[in-house]
């Protein structure tokens, strides 16, 4: 069982490396295409999602559904990675 614990570790390190790649290369693309790009974007999205609003409730569901969908497959790629570790494990010490 302590090593699905280690496992689930592992997997939630590589989640936050993959979030700070992610994170490292859209603040090199914003940089490339320069800040008048960037200010750009940033007031069509203001337009779009600002300045009218949705209902406060709308944007609280779905927060909740994300949040929901991201733990079940943070859950569900550990279990399988700790299954599979524990399969392995097992298939060795039979050898």
């Amino acid at each position: 069982m302590k090593s699905a614990y280690a496992f689930k570790f592992l997997f939630a390190i590589a989640f936050g490396a993959l979030f700070g790649a992610y994170m490292t290369w859209d603040y090199s693309r914003w940089h490339a295409l320069g800040r008048d790009a960037f200010l750009a974007y940033q007031g069509n999205r203001f337009d779009r999602y600002m300045a009218h609003p949705a209902p406060g409730v709308l944007h609280v569901v779905v927060a909740a559904l994300m949040v929901l969908g991201l733990a079940a497959t943070y859950e569900a790629a550990a279990f399988l990675g700790a299954k599979c570790v524990s399969l392995a494990g097992a298939s060795i010490r039979q050898r």
